[in-house]
């Protein structure tokens, strides 16, 4: 049975992770907000200096346009570096979107726990499993997710994560020091199985009204 990875070796993983997640970010402000952006200052100078009435409402289509792509982009974003929902509504919302961007028609069905649990478990809960459905997509399968928690908020919520096919998933060592690190652990179930168990107290804040 080969050793378990050394912190110092967790941790290089950790770093080489959120530098290509940096690299990912950058590239896609860079080459897609940039673009569209010039697209944008392009356009409106074309719009000053058109005088025919249907060329400047096509010129302003095409504005309106790149704008949109741009929103679009910088909300894919935001989404990536925190999920909106987490903090409004709650992880089983953050689970929704995130499953629905990564499965683009892919529908997720998740019943939501019976209270919010705490919020750096909820963050950790939401990191992991966005750690999987990457791996997953990338594997060419599809994931299903569920959520479970007694209603008395004693012991531990679980979150199963169970794939179509055979996945690798490298990172599996680093998720799992990620779950202990919060007091509780993912298991490999199977190749295609993982469950993840985290602390669930009566005490969990409820998630803010997002009116």
């Amino acid at each position: 049975m080969p050793n378990p990875p050394s912190s110092s070796a967790l941790l290089l993983q950790l770093f080489r992770l959120q530098e290509a997640e940096r690299h990912r970010v950058g590239r896609a402000l860079h080459n897609q907000v940039g673009q569209a952006l010039s697209a944008i200052r392009m356009g409106a100078h074309l719009v000053q200096s058109e005088d025919d009435a249907d060329l400047r409402a096509e010129d302003l289509q095409e504005i309106i346009r790149a704008s949109d792509d741009a929103v679009a982009i910088v909300r894919d974003l935001h989404a990536t570096l925190h999920p909106p929902q987490l903090d409004s509504i709650g992880l089983d919302a953050a689970l929704r979107a995130e499953h629905e961007r990564v499965f683009p028609g892919a529908a997720l069905t998740l019943a939501p726990l019976p209270h919010a649990p705490a919020a750096d478990h909820a963050l950790v809960a939401f990191r992991i499993a966005q750690g999987v459905m990457r791996a997953v997509a990338q594997a060419g399968s599809t994931l299903a997710v569920s959520l479970a928690g007694s209603a008395e908020g004693s012991g531990a919520f679980t979150l199963d994560l169970q794939a179509e096919g055979a996945t690798d998933l490298p990172e599996l060592p680093l998720l799992q020091a990620l779950a202990g690190a919060a007091g509780g652990g993912l298991d490999a179930v199977s190749g295609t199985h993982w469950r993840l168990r985290l602390p669930y107290g009566p005490t969990s804040a409820t998630p803010a009204d997002p009116a």
